[in-house]
């Protein structure tokens, strides 16, 4: 564990500190090395790369079934990684092996260590390619003086796993049990922590919802990430039948309770997180827990087989097992991971990527989320490929996602999803959609403004979606977000400046990750990826109400892409669910029936795609297997091909020409700086 480092000043001071320092937030070219699935040999694997990265999750593999696999992409690519585990992930003491005609004794101290030990394991695979490299476990004192465990694989400093040690239950084999959904919303409750086998930390301590909230803080302040990973803190509602098992979930929601509460701490500790130092900003990312199984598999075959590899590797057996507890989560291995419905699919909270267009003095312009504030980068002059430093803009707490629109004035107008409040109520625990606006073109930014909540209800209004925006035939802007059932809800803003109520427009179920466009007869189109096609609202007529129809297009495995073609054309591209392949639809000017398009690119990657129509050929951008980027060429009627990037992305990428035409590829780092690329047309890989 690395020192202390001494008292930081606060968290707006430090984020202050980064736009006077205008330290350089973006590159003309590559900032981190292309990898393969393990390209650090591992002798490198010091987490020198620059990059600092945090995960922090409930129990002992919530990592390995929900961030990989972005945790293997992160090992090879050196970035400092440290683990953070809640609780112990004890359940009720049985650590079963499949197949075995004795069912196992029941010891909740053994198998909490031998779920610690699995996870060992499966870091040393993904590091070495061995399972049983050494360790070094070390008893490690809190500011409170509550001892936990961190252990760090020797020869491999960079790559540390922290345990809290908190019980999963306060009582086993009872209904009366308490956790850490409990614990979050009763300051009052007092736990503790359990006492594993084989752990260097041999006494229990008690535990309040305060102590986990500062026990987080100091370990982000004492490691400093660059990018913190987390659990969903805002998980879709569900309806539990005989077609969706209620299993672990919560009642009324889909994830385990654990997840969620846990993701809530880490939003409490990251606000008053003192940032990595330097002036730097962070990353935030929150990952989808148990509902990955309600949408259709997302990730290529190559990829699910290497999650399963390290889930077999944690899973481990009682043969030649030589640690006290044993040798990992025994029900996990020999491949039954497949059959969990979780294996098979990543996906983030907040599917983003910044937002990039030209100002009106035809200057490029990205907008993000850092820290959980609005950042603004922004060309020095014209199709110069070089960049001011970054500049915040006010807001704090915003959620990652940010939607910009440029008024016809050449006024930027930005559009983000913000914590109200995080309290230990369900009434205060609040999420509102916030608005800022330039007063002039290229002049400072007016303070940021409500726009309120598609959902009254508090617990509802915390499963909205970040929200996307386009203008309409006026040029006014018309927002869209995803709402608590799961549809598209809107708010117009109207010619004298006020904005109508927010609209509910109907539609069956869709994924995070709206899609809006204005066609050239401004015509707004709003694009959604459902559980078997894609869903597409549209207008008959500019200012019209909204109908909704389902594409008839394949089953999609991600959020689409769309993008206005200079015939007037829509197309838009996505992953296909099961295959991971590139398939698009065309709606031409006038039609109302989609037609199916095959780009004819194999399967590679993961997540949303980029889009940009240069004439009659799209441009598409796209994470790759090993976490970077790959583009690809499509013209209507030919075979495209991919080429690579070699910058290592988190989010999602984003595509734009400059004033002179040249295209540039922009996504975010793990050094949480935004990387810019000139698209260039290597051979494929």
């Amino acid at each position: 564990m690395p020192p202390l480092s001494a008292r930081r000043p606060t968290r707006r001071t430090v984020m202050a500190g980064f736009v006077a320092l205008g330290a350089a937030a973006c590159t003309s070219g590559p900032d981190e090395p292309a990898t393969g699935s393990r390209a650090a040999t591992p002798a490198d694997l010091d987490g020198q790369s620059g990059g600092r990265v945090m995960q922090i999750v409930a129990h002992p593999d919530d990592d390995l079934y929900f961030m990989n696999p972005e945790l293997s992409q992160t090992i090879a690519a050196n970035d400092q990684l440290v683990s953070v585990y809640l609780n112990c992930g004890e359940t009720g003491g049985l650590n079963k092996v499949p197949g075995a005609k004795t069912p196992p004794r029941r010891d909740i101290a053994a198998y909490a260590g031998a779920r610690r030990q699995g996870l060992r394991q499966g870091y040393a695979y993904m590091a070495t390619g061995e399972a049983r490299a050494p360790w070094r476990a070390e008893a490690v004192a809190l500011p409170d003086g509550t001892l936990i465990e961190v252990d760090t694989l020797v020869g491999h400093r960079g790559i540390q796993l922290v345990f809290l040690g908190l019980r999963q239950h306060t009582s086993y084999g009872s209904g009366r049990s308490k956790g850490l959904t409990q614990l979050w919303s009763d300051p009052s409750m007092v736990s503790s922590t359990l006492v594993s086998t084989g752990s260097p930390v041999q006494d229990s301590h008690p535990v309040t919802r305060e102590s986990v909230i500062a026990a987080l803080t100091h370990l982000l302040d004492t490691y400093r990430p660059t990018l913190v990973r987390t659990m969903d803190p805002d998980p879709d509602m569900q309806v539990h039948d005989a077609q969706h098992r209620i299993h672990h979930d919560q009642p009324g929601y889909s994830d385990h309770p654990d997840h969620t509460a846990t993701a809530l701490f880490s939003l409490a500790a990251v606000e008053r997180y003192q940032g990595p130092g330097k002036g730097r900003p962070y990353v935030l990312e929150a990952y989808r827990g148990y509902g990955n199984e309600r949408w259709p598999q997302n990730l290529p075959a190559e990829l699910v087989r290497a999650k399963a590899d390290v889930l077999n590797v944690y899973g481990g057996s009682p043969d030649s097992c030589d640690f006290a507890a044993g040798c990992g989560d025994y029900d996990v291995g020999q491949d039954r991971s497949y059959t969990t419905g979780w294996l098979q699919r990543t996906t983030v909270r907040h599917p983003a990527a910044p937002s990039i267009g030209l100002d009106a003095g035809g200057r490029l312009t990205a907008f993000a989320v850092l820290g959980g504030q609005a950042v603004m980068w922004r060309e020095k002059a014209r199709s110069s490929g070089t960049w001011e430093a970054p500049r915040l803009l006010g807001a704090e707490q915003l959620l990652p996602g940010m939607s910009a629109s440029l008024t016809r004035d050449g006024r930027w107008q930005l559009f983000a999803e913000r914590v109200a409040s995080l309290g230990a109520s369900r009434r205060d625990n609040r999420r509102d959609i916030v608005v800022a606006e330039q007063r002039t073109a290229d002049g400072p930014f007016g303070a940021w403004s409500t726009l309120g909540n598609p959902e009254a209800d508090a617990d509802r209004g915390r499963r909205v979606g970040s929200p996307v925006v386009t203008p309409d035939g006026q040029g006014l802007p018309v927002l869209f977000a995803r709402n608590w059932s799961k549809g598209v809800s809107m708010r117009r803003r109207r010619p004298d400046g006020q904005w109508t109520p927010w609209l509910d427009i109907g539609g069956d179920e869709v994924q995070e990750g709206l899609v809006a466009l204005t066609d050239r007869q401004g015509r707004i189109h709003v694009l959604a990826s459902g559980h078997d096609t894609v869903h597409h609202w549209s207008q008959e007529e500019p200012g019209k109400p909204f109908t909704v129809t389902r594409t008839g297009l394949p089953s999609p495995a991600d959020p689409p892409a769309a993008v206005l073609c200079p015939d007037g054309s829509v197309v838009l591209a996505y992953r296909e669910a099961t295959t991971s392949r590139v398939v698009g639809g065309r709606l031409a000017p006038g039609a109302s029936d989609w037609r199916s398009e095959q780009p004819g690119l194999p399967a590679r990657g993961y997540g949303p795609l980029a889009l940009l129509a240069l004439g009659d050929t799209i441009l598409l951008a796209a994470r790759n297997n090993e976490g970077t980027t790959s583009t690809a060429l499509w013209r209507p009627g030919t075979q495209a091909r991919w080429s690579t990037d070699p910058g290592r992305v988190v989010g999602a990428q984003a595509l734009r020409a400059d004033a002179a035409g040249h295209v540039v590829l922009a996504h975010l780092t793990s050094q949480a700086t935004l990387r810019t690329a000139p698209v260039s047309w290597g051979a494929s890989r």
